[in-house]
């Protein structure tokens, strides 16, 4: 990757070049200091779990190590970084210059070849100065847009487009408005394997094993939307899933969040996709964990149980595993005899950080639900953890550069369920 020294157009020429290469220049600036969500990079998986049968250990590593290396050296450079913002400093500028005669309806002379519109201008000023706040850093940066991509090896590239956004007034309650490092390792995993996430997807026949009614898939705590978004391009993207009924719900609670989850829904699906003729629904709703279980007119949507369940990043605070718990009653679907014959029973499938300064609530996880060994058979199906995870992942380039390279994130991958 060139330095922005060396790829920007140059900043006595600006008005010289095209909306295009005006466009193709933020959106390399963007790639280059934007950076990726924190402890979202799998580097390897600690198996710590009797059912082995189900998860076997993987291993992961990056594919591009020095193109990543790279762009850590030109990141990290303080005088390219100044030329960026010089740079970006600049075209603002211009643009503004060139957008007073353009409210008139009138294009100003002085760009030669550049025919801007009030829309080509708006455009291009709320890019470059999204850009030039994440070169002071991320967090004075406002709206955030991101793409996410994984790579199936079954359904191809699977791409999400989502927006992130300030948390409202330092409001806790709001974590939700930006995308969080569990949802990344949630998301990966089921695209690699979507038949050990839930979504019964059988690699040996290259088809679905589904019931007669539609499989039902729920994402608790969804945020920015990025796992229950995932699942439903990626079964959008297997032609079986074109003679299945599915339907995905995703869930929040805070009203800022809900309103951004309800955008990114729509900027994924709001054009049907080009290579199918079918779209996976999916929809958002207001589910609050602390009252959901003593609700009693629910809405129609959590009317019957769901088959698969996803929560990342979920568990926060000391009472959230109560709740969420106390919510699975009611929405996890209890197994059937054809569930375990084929190997696909309801289940819930959480990843949560090893945080140190949130060890005690991710430790109500294992109390609160308790693992299969270790409950005797009794009458009444209860909820537990059938597999755990120790899931490792590098933290983005600049905690890496900044701690000589010795900063891992670490996960808790849990898979829950009813006990037989």
């Amino acid at each position: 990757m060139q330095p922005p020294t060396s790829y920007l157009p140059p900043i006595a020429r600006i008005a010289t070049f095209t909306t295009t290469q005006l466009l193709d220049a933020l959106a390399y600036l963007k790639s280059l200091y934007l950076s990726e969500v924190r402890g979202s990079r799998r580097r390897r998986v600690v198996f710590d779990s009797f059912d082995d049968k189900f998860f076997p250990s993987t291993f992961t590593t990056n594919p591009h190590p020095n193109h990543d290396n790279d762009i850590q050296l030109i990141r990290s450079d303080p005088f390219e970084r100044s030329y960026a913002i010089r740079w970006l400093t600049v075209l603002i500028s211009q643009l503004e210059a060139w957008e007073g005669p353009s409210q008139s309806g009138k294009v100003p002379p002085a760009p030669s070849d550049l025919q801007l519109t009030r829309a080509h201008i708006d455009t291009l000023i709320q890019q470059a100065a999204s850009l030039l706040a994440i070169c002071a850093g991320v967090s004075a940066a406002g709206r955030v847009q991101r793409v996410f991509s994984f790579h199936s090896s079954i359904a191809g590239r699977i791409e999400v487009l989502l927006t992130d956004i300030p948390l409202e007034n330092q409001d806790y309650g709001s974590v939700g408005a930006q995308t969080w490092g569990g949802a990344c390792v949630l998301a990966e995993m089921m695209v690699e394997h979507p038949d050990r996430l839930g979504l019964r997807y059988d690699p040996t026949t290259s088809d679905v094993v589904c019931p007669p009614r539609a499989l039902r898939v729920l994402e608790l705590g969804a945020g920015t939307g990025l796992v229950a978004l995932t699942a439903a391009k990626l079964m959008q993207a297997l032609p079986a899933w074109k003679f299945h009924q599915t339907t995905v719900v995703a869930t929040d609670f805070h009203p800022i969040v809900l309103d951004n989850l309800r955008s990114n829904i729509e900027t994924n699906f709001s054009i049907p996709s080009t290579d199918h003729d079918y779209s996976i629904p999916i929809t958002s709703h207001f589910l609050d964990w602390s009252c959901f279980p003593l609700t009693k007119t629910k809405p129609d949507v959590f009317s019957s149980p769901f088959d698969t369940i996803f929560g990342a990043d979920v568990v926060y605070e000391a009472q959230h595993a109560v709740w969420i718990h106390e919510c699975l009653k009611s929405l996890l679907r209890c197994p059937e005899s054809s569930d375990t014959s084929v190997g696909y029973p309801p289940a819930f499938h959480l990843v949560v950080p090893l945080r140190p300064t949130h060890a005690l609530e991710s430790s109500t996880i294992e109390a609160v639900f308790g693992w299969k060994h270790d409950r005797q058979r009794v009458a009444q199906r209860e909820l537990v953890i059938f597999s755990k995870e120790f899931i490792i992942c590098e933290a983005h380039d600049e905690a890496r550069i900044k701690s000589c390279g010795d900063n891992d994130v670490e996960y808790l991958y849990y898979r829950i369920g009813w006990s037989m």
